[in-house]
């Protein structure tokens, strides 16, 4: 996670560099492909974890992603041409879409639901970190040592990888429940058997049912395009992805991204000169770190019900504050100005996206998946997420010159209150529940109910048949 998140701050060091010195040519076009173009890589990244996520497991996908990471921090310190830089970018953005939906999965998979929230939180707090280290160095070094220098941060990700366990839900879905106790007692101890044995009996159920199903209608296993459409019909499945799609974009448009991304065009609409930029954009980082850690404390404290509406109501409010105080002075209309206030709001908006979206995204998402179908809920989180990060990062050069940074601030604003909205209607609440007990819960079922429905699901099935 911290190697995905020196990828995304070392734009701010590649696209202010570039724009300067001139030492590969960009112009608005070629520039905001390179910067989009992690949104297109997300999404072949994300298939391909999906696929080996499910197939081979969950340790192979984040050794692939480590791998791709330091492809990519080669292929940087040796460009000299704007090819060599799409392919580092290609590499890198398939490596953010492989360990991007990855991470929250597994360490969803892995934790106690004491730990949960805090262990997920600490996710961003990762990425966040890496971004640190990015500006951090980008202040000493220009985009060609830099990227030698993030090379050597992202070893040790690797190593953690190679020395990791597999996931016991990957285990226990391939039936190897010996492997699976091993595993899961060795992560969590045995306070928590209940939960591990809860899990291999529900698997079991399952697969019988399936076995019953396949009796019945053989095509419904063989034909992909029909079990897309059965999982669209189970109400644990379709509530989850409606859920997850709005919680997408509510990171994806809280102005964090475009703030990270377009780093010279924002600071200019802030201040009007970009003097200190990356003194400014450092301050921001230790901040939003601080802000987050101080999300994974919330978290472990406060209902994710109740931090989402505190938190993204004031990302809306942020956001709006922002494009109202940029349009005014801009246009001199502010009967008092002060860099002090430009200051304000630039790093209570980072606060704000610190301490509640970027955290809750990844615990509430890490916490709404199925088992059975979690593979293709991640592909469509991945999707979805790949849609609007490539058509944030891309249309926001245009924005500029139409709206004005101001005008995406004001947009970003609506797009947050209607998504939290529709989250709020459809999240349930999440914290100190194990991944089973939500599971049910979306079913329909209270706590103690699901052996029994599935069981007699399984029964009529095999009477059927």
């Amino acid at each position: 996670m911290i190697s995905h998140g020196m990828t995304s701050g070392y734009n701010a060091s590649l696209f202010s560099e570039l724009r300067k010195t001139r030492e590969i040519p960009l112009d608005v076009d070629s520039e905001s492909w390179l910067a989009s173009l992690i949104g297109a890589t997300f999404l072949v990244g994300s298939i391909v974890n999906s696929i080996v996520m499910e197939v081979i497991g969950r340790k192979p996908a984040i050794l692939l992603s480590s791998v791709l990471t330091i492809c990519g921090w080669i292929s940087f310190s040796l460009a000299s041409s704007f090819p060599a830089l799409l392919i580092g970018k290609i590499f890198q953005g398939i490596s953010v879409g492989i360990g991007g939906s990855l991470g929250s999965i597994l360490i969803g998979e892995y934790t106690s639901p004491r730990y949960r929230g805090p262990f997920i939180a600490a996710v961003p707090t990762a990425i966040l970190v890496g971004i640190l280290i990015s500006h951090t160095f980008g202040m000493f070094y220009g985009w060609h040592d830099l990227s030698s220098v993030l090379l050597y941060f992202s070893l040790p990700g690797l190593v953690v990888a190679v020395f990791s366990p597999e996931s016991p839900s990957f285990l226990v879905t391939k039936g190897r429940y010996d492997e699976c106790r091993k595993v899961f007692r060795w992560l969590r101890g045995t306070d928590e058997d209940n939960e591990l044995e809860t899990m291999i009996k529900t698997d079991k159920i399952l697969k019988k049912t399936k076995r019953a199903y396949t009796g019945i209608t053989p095509q419904l296993i063989r034909i992909k395009l029909t079990y897309v459409v059965a999982a669209f019909k189970k109400r644990e499945f379709r509530i989850p992805v409606i859920i997850m799609t709005h919680l997408n974009a509510i990171l994806e448009f809280c102005g964090s991204i475009m703030s990270d991304v377009y780093a010279l065009d924002v600071h200019t609409a802030f201040y009007g000169t970009d003097v200190y930029m990356f003194t400014v954009i450092t301050t921001l980082d230790v901040l939003r770190l601080v802000a987050t850690v101080s999300g994974i404390y919330i978290t472990s404290r406060v209902k994710r019900r109740s931090m989402m509406l505190i938190f993204v109501s004031l990302n809306v409010i942020v956001n709006l504050s922002i494009a109202g105080y940029i349009y005014a002075r801009q246009r001199g209309v502010l009967p008092f100005d002060h860099l002090a206030i430009g200051l304000f709001l630039h790093h209570f908006l980072y606060f704000i996206i610190g301490a509640g979206p970027m955290p809750l995204s990844g615990i509430i998402t890490g916490e709404i998946f199925p088992l059975a179908d979690r593979g293709l809920c991640s592909i469509i989180s991945r999707i979805t997420c790949s849609i609007y990060l490539f058509g944030d990062i891309k249309s926001a050069p245009y924005l500029f010159t139409i709206v004005g940074v101001e005008g995406v601030f004001g947009l970003y604003g609506l797009i947050l209150a209607y998504s939290l909205v529709v989250t709020l209607i459809y999240l349930p609440e999440t914290k100190d529940r194990t991944l089973q007990e939500v599971e049910d819960g979306f079913r329909g079922y209270a706590i103690g109910e699901r052996e029994e429905a599935l069981e007699l699901k399984c029964n009529e099935l095999k009477d059927d048949a």
